[in-house]
């Protein structure tokens, strides 16, 4: 009688070491956490809101900053910079506007009144930049909030604050 042979099954598998393959992954892993680039994310603003709806001791404390009220006056909105008065724009350039028929301010009149604050702004801390405080009314559409902050980015200005407007005093 022929023998047969007997083939145990552990004796042709190869054997792989995964010490190297493991080191490989860890590697090409930390090399892409170190390439890449994370994008900062948009519409962030760096600012100061206050905190207790607008009271009167929820303001920022800023010397010499640059006040751009915002009301809502008559069916339109009307804007102060500084206590001066913005004139109003020549075009309807909004649904807002264009709803009510009455145009909004002059957003290029604004801009270079605050581009002129800030040429001439003084910093009296460490801080460098102008400090722009954006005074609405409960009732001003926020795009015109949101052009003053465009015009603020556009200007460099990082520097921003959002209060309630004053109320005289009765």
């Amino acid at each position: 009688m022929a023998r047969r042979k007997v083939v145990d099954p552990d004796a042709n598998k190869a054997e792989a070491d995964m010490t190297p393959m493991i080191d490989v992954v860890f590697l090409l892993l930390i090399f892409f956490m170190l390439a890449t680039k994370f994008k900062m994310p948009e519409g962030t603003l760096r600012s100061y809101l206050p905190k207790n709806k607008g009271e009167s001791n929820s303001r920022p404390m800023l010397s010499e900053n640059c006040r751009v009220t915002l009301l809502y006056q008559a069916d339109q909105v009307v804007v102060y910079a500084d206590q001066a008065q913005v004139p109003t724009s020549d075009v309807l350039d909004s649904d807002f506007e264009n709803f009510t028929g009455v145009p909004g301010p002059d957003l290029i009149y604004l801009e270079q009144h605050i581009l002129r604050r800030k040429d001439t702004y003084v910093s009296l801390g460490s801080d460098s930049s102008l400090p722009v405080v954006i005074d609405f009314a409960e009732k001003v559409p926020y795009k015109y909030v949101i052009d003053v902050l465009n015009i603020c980015a556009k200007l460099e200005i990082e520097n921003i604050a959002f209060a309630q407007p004053e109320t005289p005093m009765d």
